[in-house]
């Protein structure tokens, strides 16, 4: 990533009070830096054997199937975006390289379904869900603020994630308005298509092409990708280690002068 070395880049913390005008930033800098790598941040995922054991599904659907029926239930924590342009270059603003953290008010722990573990996890790496109650916008406003600034149904922006089903699944939420996911995978696939358009997810390049199982901060370890700002499991944070070990990899695929392996990177 094209940020000097020793240089901090500032997470802009998104609550309700200032949710728009951020969108009107990133609204105007969306049209130079149109990758939008994400991470987001949910109350984790339950096991639904019974859905993966119908026979009369495939593996894919009933995977489908328990991904819905996860997000269908539980609510969004936080969001994080990371703009690049084509050159790996964060936008600068006031003199600072910056990324964006949105912090949603939906889940309330007090009447919502959640996994401890992973509860846990997430109030250990710093997540304030007190504050998230009390401050956050609702997972509505950050949709509707997707739409309105073009960040969705935008042709012209090209997502990037890791392993990020769950990640898609609760921003399609989002934007449809808090709206059950579709009751069929092929539904879903259609109109996600039509929402974000391809995506690139970096596990998928990793299993194929490095054949390792570690999750994001191993493998971006291995590759000598270093996390520039924040701590993991909060969203912003690795939205941006997600940008950064998406650019190393183009920078690795593209010195290896293998066509396929630059065309799977660049597009």
């Amino acid at each position: 990533m094209a940020v000097p070395h020793g240089t901090s880049v500032r997470i802009r913390e998104v609550w309700g009070h200032n949710a728009v005008a951020e969108f009107n930033v990133i609204g105007k800098l969306k049209h130079k830096f149109s990758t939008v790598a994400i991470d987001s941040e949910f109350p984790g995922s339950f096991r639904f054997d019974s859905l993966c054991s119908e026979e009369q599904h495939s593996e894919e659907e009933s995977t489908y199937r328990a991904l819905k029926a996860n997000v269908d239930m539980m609510k969004l924590i936080q969001v994080g975006i990371t703009l690049i342009d084509n050159r790996g270059q964060l936008p600068m603003i006031d003199g600072a390289y910056c990324i964006w953290q949105f912090n949603l008010r939906n889940f309330d722990l007090r009447t919502d379904r959640y996994v401890k573990s992973s509860i846990e996890l997430l109030r250990n790496s710093g997540i304030d869900f007190e504050r998230n109650r009390r401050d956050g916008l609702a997972s509505r406003t950050l949709g509707s603020l997707l739409r309105k600034h073009g960040l969705v149904f935008n042709p012209r922006i090209r997502y990037v994630c890791y392993q990020g089903d769950y990640d898609f699944a609760y921003l399609y939420k989002a934007v449809t308005g808090d709206q059950r996911l579709p009751s069929t995978l092929a539904e879903y696939a259609h109109s996600k298509a039509g929402m974000f358009g391809p995506i690139f997810d970096v596990r998928c390049v990793q299993l194929q092409y490095f054949q390792t199982m570690y999750g994001l901060q191993k493998f971006s370890d291995s590759l000598g990708v270093k996390r520039i700002s924040g701590t993991s499991h909060q969203a912003g944070s690795d939205s941006l280690l997600t940008a950064s070990t998406y650019e190393a990899l183009k920078s690795r695929f593209s010195s290896n002068n293998n066509q396929h392996y630059s065309e799977t990177i660049l597009g």
